[in-house]
């Protein structure tokens, strides 16, 4: 039996431990619960702890057809002992082994059997304590089910544990005995999640939605559902269960199978019905049945549990039961049970059209034409899992090719909106197998791009989307052609395609201006495309787009992405936090994985890491769920910069290799700037500056893969700095010259904030005070904490050096509080040192401070002050805390 069946099941195992311990007493305990709930799992964990507890195991499984069979399951179980048998007292010697057909005799009185068979147990168990384990009871033969219950009647007075589990719904002498009883529910959420990841990680996040709301918590269904998963990516319907195994079916429609055909058919009708109404299921099965039906009717079905009735609602015992007497009628009944539901449903035409989808066989366009209108009602309601599955239907329904294929298309983009890679790609193969109509072609193509932003090399299918968006638009589709526009300028901005693929995209979409210059689509083209040739154009047309006022979430992000793309990071928050937020309304979650990705990147170069972290950690889980690599990996490229400006370098230099290793393989140029930004500050956190430069100076380098031409602006500060500190001020200040110009025509936001810092730290001492001064009088930096921050702790240290002791303590002070804040704690100890080594104050932040919590944490924070080379008792003089902190750091050291 696999562990994994056990996940959520602590406190039962437990309980088994203490019915089996190892001091050899004897007690019973019962489990109870449905098929698949986890019962024989337990029962195999009792097996191994008694064994391993040095109790001998004896083991009974009940068989159904054998449950006419008397003493059947006594037999199994007490097989090993019978050699002992002759030991017995002579009278229930016989009766035990005539019991067993193992001597010629009369009936034996079952009272005789029971007792011969608890003495021969109680005798092996005073030479070794015995475990007695019976699995579905509910099917042993009742002369067994009696002896087991004499048994534990008497098991507390020998070395002997009794251990049974049987179905809920079921009765016998041994659950109505009084036996402590262990009542097995389905799985929690969590735990049902964490089965499913272990045993389906294929599963996209639709997909486990789907089967964690069709299992019910039940492990055996976690375990079989996924694989028809795999054979039917289609969304969940309410009139379309997922099929089940042979296991499943014997074990939730087995108790179906005999009950009268007016119950039966009650039953098939309320497992295709979408509501749990009495009274229309009984009207509906009325039709079916072809005569009257009542609730009476019911009682065969209530009795073997697999419904209950409350308060006139017909309830299955679990959803598995349903499907399992779907799955038993056949197709024949289930399209007749249909056509019964849509006959009495006149006055609810979207569930009557559903309905009679599901009863035909062969095209019908009437009831396609409906489920199209049907779809754009519930897409319209955010239900896209129906909408798309409407439209599916509604395809296999639909008699004309390229009608079907437009169909596949729409169900498609609604797919996309919830993340559905796999389901994407389906219903779009599915399409351009069909005669697809030129425009109806396009919207395929975008729909393929969509979770594909870029490969190495990928210029050609550049200039192949900017063809079709011109095709496009020449027939009357601006926005099919803005779609195919902003998929080619995602591959321009993620990979290297050159400056002819950019400009055919700009040149492409400016082409439209006419029809989509308010479009925010062709602004975020623009931005995505050329993000520093266009950035004057773009933040002009933004201005105007965020005057008008912005309000539907695809919109907003668009424009977020714009302006993030063109360093507005001020904007591109407010923007895209606005637009996470309605569309996690719309639980469009792979477009809230991308705003989130492009949110992380804006927050860390503001500053604002607690943020950040908030936005990776989910952004990277939905881009896991939905399907999107190059999404998940720009996430774990940020990670990995918001844990080195966090402190933690080797977290931060794992994330990057790791980042690294995809982002490579996909020649992912923005990616690979980001990893070394990464790397540069987690070197730099730790004092190896050298190795700082030279990770962030790639970045710089044209010839590198590492390059990217918008993403080395957010790098500048922290080169400009490792140079300093690294000695290779030159070769910075030659960086800094070709960014100077490439200001001149460029109002990045995110470039003339760092370029205050770069000039004021590179420059001669004449100049930069000045420098430094005019960095700070920048009213448009003053949101960007970082830079901010950096600046005034940059002042503070070349005030120092120029013996303006006084003069630097504040702005020393101001840097290394705000560093704090943030939780830069690297370069807040760095604020510390420079304080230290010039006697000024330093402020440790206080023992509840979250973000340095504990004694040993606030340590390890003065390791800056060791690499200034003081000695322990200037150190412990400089630094107002405890001897036992500073001692605490010395043992580390």
């Amino acid at each position: 039996m696999s562990p994994r069946l056990l996940v959520g099941r602590q406190r039962e195992t437990d309980l088994l431990t203490g019915v089996l311990a190892a001091d050899g007493g004897g007690a019973v305990l019962l489990i109870l619960g449905e098929p698949g709930i986890g019962k024989s799992a337990l029962l195999a964990v009792a097996d191994s702890q008694a064994r391993a507890r040095g109790r001998q195991v004896l083991c009974a499984v009940g068989v159904e057809p054998e449950a006419g069979y008397p003493f059947a399951g006594l037999h199994q179980l007490l097989a090993p002992l019978l050699s002992r048998a002759q030991r017995l007292p002579a009278a229930r010697r016989d009766a035990l082994l005539a019991a067993f057909g193992l001597d010629e005799a009369p009936p034996p009185d079952p009272f005789q059997v029971a007792q011969a068979a608890f003495e021969l147990l109680a005798a092996a168990a005073a030479e070794q304590p015995l475990a007695v384990l019976a699995d579905d009871v509910q099917w042993l033969d009742p002369q067994t089910q009696e002896a087991l219950t004499f048994l534990g009647h008497r098991a507390d007075g020998a070395a002997i544990a009794v251990v049974a589990a049987m179905r809920t719904g079921h009765r016998g002498p041994f659950q109505s005995a009084g036996f402590p009883e262990l009542s097995l529910d389905g799985l929690g959420r969590t735990d049902a999640v964490d089965l499913l990841r272990a045993d389906a990680p294929q599963l996209s996040a639709g997909q486990r939605e789907r089967v964690l709301a069709e299992a019910s918590g039940n492990p055996l269904a976690l375990q079989e559902l996924p694989r028809f998963l795999d054979q039917d990516p289609r969304p969940a319907s309410g009139l379309r269960p997922l099929p089940l195994s042979a296991r499943l079916e014997k074990a939730f429609a087995g108790r179906a199978a005999g009950l009268p055909p007016a119950t039966a058919d009650i039953l098939l009708v309320a497992a295709l019905d979408t509501v749990d109404d009495l009274d229309e299921v009984l009207r509906a099965a009325h039709v079916l049945h072809g005569g009257p039906v009542g609730p009476e009717d019911l009682a065969p079905a209530q009795d073997a549990n697999l419904v209950t009735v409350r308060e006139d609602r017909l309830e299955f015992g679990h959803p598995l039961i349903r499907s399992g007497v779907i799955q038993a009628a056949g197709a024949a009944r289930v399209h007749a049970a249909h056509t019964a539901l849509a006959g009495v449903l006149p006055d609810q035409p979207y569930r009557r059209i559903r309905h009679l989808a599901q009863a035909v066989v062969g095209p019908d366009d009437d009831i396609a034409d409906a489920l199209e209108e049907i779809a754009a009602v519930a897409a319209g309601r955010g239900a896209l899992l129906s909408a798309i599955a409407d439209l599916e239907r509604g395809a296999q329904l639909t008699s004309s090719s390229r009608t079907r294929g437009r169909r596949l298309l729409d169900a498609a983009e609604h797919a996309f909106a919830l993340g559905r890679a796999d389901l994407v790609d389906e219903l779009v193969t599915e399409a351009f197998h069909t005669d697809l109509g030129e425009l109806d072609r396009a919207r395929g193509e975008w729909l393929r791009e969509i979770f594909d932003d870029g490969v190495a090399g990928d210029a050609p299918r550049v200039f192949e989307l900017c063809a079709i968006a011109e095709r496009s638009a020449a027939a009357g589709e601006p926005g099919i052609a803005l779609n195919l526009l902003l998929g080619a300028a995602l591959r321009c901005w993620w990979a290297d395609t050159g400056p002819q693929a950019r400009e055919r995209v700009v040149a492409t979409v400016e082409r439209l201006a006419p029809w989509t210059a308010r479009d925010p689509r062709h602004v975020a083209t623009l931005a995505v495309a050329e993000p520093v040739d266009e950035c004057r154009t773009v933040r002009q047309r933004l201005d105007e787009l965020c005057r008008d006022g912005a309000g539907d979430a695809d919109t907003l992000r668009m424009l977020g992405m714009a302006a993030h793309a063109v360093g507005d990071e001020v904007k591109a928050v407010q923007l895209l936090e606005a637009a996470a937020e309605l569309l996690r309304a719309d639980g469009r979650l792979a477009l809230v994985s991308q705003v989130l990705s492009m949110q992380v990147m804006a927050r860390l170069d503001l500053g604002d890491l607690e943020r950040a972290g908030d936005c990776a950690q989910e952004g990277e889980q939905l881009a896991r769920q939905t399907g999107q690599p190059v999404w998940r990996t720009g996430t774990l490229a940020c990670d990995s910069i918001l844990a080195a400006l966090a402190g933690r370098a080797p977290i931060a230099l794992r994330m990057a290799a790791e980042a690294e290793l995809e982002a490579g393989r996909r020649g992912l140029n923005d990616l690979l700037s980001c990893v070394q930004l990464a790397r540069g500050l987690a070197w730099s956190s730790c004092g190896r500056d050298r190795d700082a430069y030279m990770a962030l100076r790639r970045a710089f380098d044209p010839e590198d893969p590492a390059f990217h031409r918008r993403e080395r602006f957010g790098a500048l500060m922290y080169l400009a700095d490792t140079a300093v500190r690294a000695g290779h001020t030159e070769d910075a200040r030659e960086v800094l010259t070709g960014l100077e110009l490439v200001a001149t025509t460029v109002d990045a936001p995110i470039l003339h904030a760092h370029l205050g810092y770069a000039r004021a730290v590179l420059a001669a001492d004449s100049d930069a005070e000045k420098l430094f001064r005019a960095a700070l009088a920048d009213d448009s930096a003053s949101a960007w904490r970082s830079v901010r921050a950096m600046t005034d702790l940059a002042f503070g240290t070349w005030l120092i050096r120029q013996g303006r002791v006084g003069e630097a303590e504040a702005h020393v002070a101001k840097a290394r509080a705000e560093l704090d804040r943030m939780g830069a704690l690297p370069w807040a100890d760095r604020a510390r040192a420079v304080a230290a080594e010039a006697g000024l104050a330093v402020v440790w932040p206080s023992a509840g401070d979250a973000t340095r919590a504990s004694v040993e944490d606030q340590a390890l924070a003065i390791r800056s002050l060791h690499r200034a080379d003081l000695s322990p008792e200037t150190l412990a003089r400089r630094v107002s805390l405890p001897a036992e902190v500073v001692a605490l750091y010395l043992e580390r050291r």
